[in-house]
Parts: C-alpha cells; sequence; structure tokens
C-alpha cells in the first residue's frame, strides 16, 4: 500500500474491466510540471476513481495512452516513453509488481493488443512503426513499417494470433496475417469519409468496426465483396474507443471526444443505436464492458461511470444514420431488408437512407 500515488493524475485514459470483478484504471498528468502516468485496481468499481479506497495504484515514469490485461493479475502498458512494461498484482491484488520492460519505438506508443494466447502482444507507435513483441523475453520480433503516418490502433484477432488489424492517420486500415511473407494487406473502408481513429474485430466473425475523426463508425467483413457494409452517423468528433461486447458480441460501444457514449446493436445487414450518454463533461476516452449489460466508461473529467445499457432511459433525439453499401447483395433483397429495418436512436425514430 506504501506505493499508492497521493493523488490521481487527472485526465483517465483506460478502463479495463477484470473478468473476474475489479476494474484497472490508466490516469496520465498531462498539464503538470511533469508528465507522469499512475496505474490503479479497484476490486470495488463503484468507488473508482476515489484514491482513498482504491486497491492497489502506482506511479509510473511517463503518461500512457493503452493498457490491457494479459491475464487475471498481469498488465501490459503502452508508455509515452516509446516503451511497452508488464506489470503484474500481487498480495491479494494490493501491490504492482514491475515484472519487465523495453523502449523499442521512437514516439509515443499509441496502441498495444495482446495476441491470442497471451505470450505475444503487438503494439502500435507514432513513430509510423507496428511491432510484434515475445512477452515472455520482453523484446520485439517483428517491426513493420507500412503505415505512412502515425499508427493509431491496432486489434488482435480473438481467437487467430497471426491475425491483427491497424488503422493509421495516413487513412488506411491493413489486415496483417504474420504467417505469410508479406504479411500486410490493404482493407477498404469506404465509406468511411475521413481518417480512421480506432479499429475492433467483432468475436466470433469475420468483421470488424473502424471509427473516424469525424465520429463516423463503419463495420464491414474483412473478405472482399462478401456481406453488406453499415455506416452509422453517432458522434460529432472523433472517435476515441471502440469494443464489442464478448457476452453478446452484436452489441458494440463506442466512445468520443464529443464527450457521448454509444451501443449500437449490430447484426449482418443492420444496425441500431440503443444506448446514449452525454453526462461526461469532457472526452471519454475509455470504455469496457462487465458482462453483458454493463458499460463502464472513463474521461478526462476524472470521472468513472458505470452505464447499464439495457434500463436506462432513452431521452436524446439524436439521429442515427445507417447505410448499408449493396455491392455485392442483390437490390430486391436489399429493399426488403430496408424495409424491415426499424431503428431506435434513443426512443425516438432515426432516419434510414440506402446507397
Amino acid at each position: 500500500m506504501d506505493q499508492i500515488p497521493a493523488a490521481m493524475d487527472r485526465h483517465l485514459d483506460v478502463i479495463q474491466c477484470r473478468k473476474d470483478g475489479g476494474i484497472l484504471l490508466g490516469a496520465s498528468g498531462l498539464t503538470g510540471r511533469y508528465w507522469l502516468g499512475s496505474l490503479w485496481f479497484y476490486s470495488n468499481p463503484d468507488v473508482a476513481p476515489d484514491v482513498e479506497k482504491c486497491t492497489a495504484g502506482v506511479q509510473l515514469e511517463a503518461g500512457f495512452k493503452e493498457a490491457v490485461w494479459l491475464d487475471d493479475t498481469k498488465v501490459l502498458v503502452g508508455l509515452d516513453t516509446g516503451g511497452v512494461a508488464l506489470w503484474e498484482l500481487v498480495d491479494n491484488f494490493h501491490t504492482f509488481v514491475h515484472l519487465s520492460g523495453a523502449v523499442e519505438h521512437d514516439d509515443i506508443v499509441t496502441s498495444v493488443g495482446v495476441v491470442s494466447g497471451g505470450k505475444k502482444a503487438v503494439s502500435a507507435g507514432a513513430d509510423r512503426c507496428v511491432k510484434v513483441w515475445d512477452l515472455e523475453n520482453m523484446y520485439s520480433t517483428n517491426t513493420y513499417r507500412a503505415h505512412a503516418d502515425v499508427v493509431e490502433c491496432v486489434s488482435c484477432h480473438p481467437t487467430d494470433s497471426a491475425l491483427f488489424l491497424s488503422c493509421s492517420a495516413d487513412g488506411s486500415v491493413f489486415l496483417w496475417d504474420t504467417r505469410k511473407s508479406r504479411p500486410v494487406s490493404d482493407i477498404d473502408t469506404s465509406p468511411l469519409k475521413h481518417s480512421p481513429k480506432q479499429v475492433v474485430w467483432q468475436p466470433d466473425s469475420h468483421h470488424f468496426a473502424v471509427g473516424g475523426e469525424c465520429g463516423q463508425l463503419v463495420v464491414k467483413d474483412t473478405r472482399k465483396a462478401v456481406g453488406a457494409t453499415l455506416s452509422l452517423d453517432c458522434h460529432s468528433r472523433a472517435v476515441t474507443k471502440l469494443s464489442f461486447c464478448k457476452e453478446n458480441p452484436g452489441l458494440l460501444a463506442s466512445a468520443s471526444e464529443d464527450g457521448t457514449a454509444v451501443v449500437l446493436s449490430i447484426d449482418k445487414e443492420s444496425g441500431r443505436q440503443i444506448f446514449q450518454d452525454s453526462s461526461h463533461t469532457d472526452f471519454v476516452t475509455g470504455l469496457s464492458w462487465q458482462g453483458g449489460d454493463n458499460l463502464f466508461t472513463c474521461s478526462w473529467d476524472s470521472k468513472v461511470k458505470r452505464h447499464c445499457v439495457s434500463k436506462c432511459e432513452q431521452t436524446s433525439e439524436d439521429t442515427v444514420v445507417v447505410r448499408m453499401e449493396t455491392d455485392c447483395i442483390e437490390k430486391e433483397n436489399v429493399k426488403k431488408k430496408m424495409a424491415s429495418i426499424s431503428l431506435v436512436c434513443n426512443g425516438n425514430g432515426a432516419e434510414v437512407e440506402s446507397t
């Protein structure tokens, strides 16, 4: 307990629910004299971010944008120093212990993801590099320089350890297969209008979701010319985080710099917004599912909030537009599908456009 910082840094960037209960919080001090960060664990999520009631906490050498659970006790952190670090919770979750770390990026680490199996990880950086890590020995086994600008996000396939996605400020989304001699292939992200900021795989599916810098969400199949493409205008500013619910893969949560968090119900050929929260007063920077109904969010307003998606009253009058790209679907079938789609946007009717 002696290692717990006296105060929490103001800017909350990371929230990750632990499978067996509790939440991980990550915070950075972006406006102070020192650019430091802190890592926190709360066995009772409802008391976060109260420093006096935390279970464990530790000051880090730098701020950070991303941290993920490696297993029930280990946490992988991507630091603003360009390094990745592995921490473990010991003493019945009351103490953080630094296990290993390495600095190999030449700029801040923007995203980290754990490869299926837990022995490898993927990191992305503002140095335009994507790295694959051997976590047992803590060194990078591969460095890829396919993007022409900052790599904003990486997302590892939920079950296939050779596959991951990356997106960049250069406007591209790449699919990687490390089994191939030329592992990268470009994915067509149309109708995404602006640069991608976040990308995530949908569990038990070939689909992925990508969020743009102007708040647009696109859900597509990684296989070319397969299935419909969904386009949803959910936010007015950049998407900061995307997360599919593991217990219910048809639910997609999205956070944004406009201060909102939304949940969409997605199936193969349609989508509808079923939840929106606008109670945060600054950028919503992190979100994480706990079970199939509870969604936690954190924000630069220094607040952590729990949302019960199914019970929340819908009061906003915002409109969500869903567009279906139909190159590989017969037009008559599309007309029938469009006629049967009933969209709900926070309890109000939403417009439907076919393209």
